[in-house]
């Protein structure tokens, strides 16, 4: 690589370039606001120009529709829950490990209401032609198949499963789980040891396979 190439490299943003990333800032915010506060079907390009203030025109030149805009909420959310998972993320068994994959979800949710139900709320909306981990409950499940794979590799987990089959089951079981505990009134402590007990008697080895 050439010296001018790597004196360009180092050029700080024009003026035009800070005024575009902050006016998709602004229209990301927008649209985060209302897929949460609206969902997805109730919320038009035109409502998050609007709630942006800028021009509808304006929309078209950061996202390709709504669709996009979406996918760019949902992208950035996975980041986000995916660093407070990492954050959580200590050497222990399986079912510490589990426990504290679920204390993440629900402090992340915590600081951001209304975010992981907008979020996950991507079945019909991701499936035209979004690649495989596009989505949310993509993200968690590779991740947490990732660390059944590592498991069943030291012996700790069963191995009679097909990890990715059984990490996306527990992303659901965990979604529902947690939305119902929630809607119930059901006490952390006792909602995360319900689900880490269940999953961690189907998937710890006894030694026999």
């Amino acid at each position: 690589m050439s010296s001018r190439a790597s004196i360009s490299q180092l050029d700080p943003p024009t003026r035009r370039e800070l005024r575009k990333a902050r006016t998709r800032r602004q229209l990301l915010d927008a649209a985060r606001s209302l897929f949460v506060k609206r969902g997805y079907d109730a919320t038009r390009p035109q409502d998050i120009a609007r709630a942006a203030a800028v021009a509808t025109g304006t929309f078209y030149l950061h996202f390709d529709d709504k669709r996009d805009a979406f996918l760019a909420f949902t992208d950035e959310a996975a980041a986000e829950l995916m660093e407070c998972v990492r954050a959580h993320a200590t050497a222990g068994d399986f079912a510490g490990r589990l426990r504290q994959f679920l204390e993440a979800i629900l402090e992340y949710s915590e600081r951001h209401p209304g975010v992981l139900p907008a979020a996950f709320a991507d079945a019909s909306v991701i499936a035209a032609g979004a690649s495989e981990g596009a989505c949310l409950r993509d993200r968690l499940a590779l991740s947490l198949a990732q660390s059944l794979r590592e498991g069943i590799q030291r012996g700790d987990l069963r191995g009679d499963y097909d990890p990715a089959v059984i990490a996306h089951a527990i992303v659901g079981l965990v979604q529902q789980g947690l939305r119902y505990g929630t809607h119930a009134g059901i006490e952390r402590g006792p909602l995360l040891e319900d689900l880490v007990r269940f999953c961690a008697r189907a998937l710890v080895s006894d030694g026999r396979s």
